[in-house]
């Protein structure tokens, strides 16, 4: 092959790799705004899934733990689905966190 071609090869395939990565940068950013909205929620989940983020171990190693696919992991941090309460404290545990719930103080009148 000669150099030029060998030029012109590489030309197309850096193109068509930025191309592939522009795509893939929108989904990433897609994929973080749901999941920054899904830990931000003020209930169970929202708590669970911003101790998940804070945990210093990989989401792989949280769901392996937990017993559960990586997948099933990433569809709950993102607010995609939720889980079942024994998936939630299997989850918690893998994220070395305690749940604990507290009663809201009754309203007056």
């Amino acid at each position: 092959m000669n150099p030029s071609n060998t030029f012109a090869a590489l030309l197309l395939q850096v193109r068509q790799d930025r191309d592939t990565i522009a795509c893939e940068l929108d989904s990433l950013a897609l994929q973080n705004e749901r999941l920054h909205a899904a830990a931000a929620a003020d209930t169970l989940s929202g708590h669970l899934r911003r101790a998940i983020h804070a945990s210093r171990r990989s989401p792989a190693a949280i769901a392996q733990e937990a017993g559960i696919e990586i997948g099933a992991l990433t569809g709950f941090l993102e607010g995609q689905h939720g889980l079942p309460s024994e998936v939630l404290d299997r989850l918690a545990r893998a994220a070395g966190v305690v749940v604990s719930v507290s009663r809201l103080r009754e309203k007056d009148g």
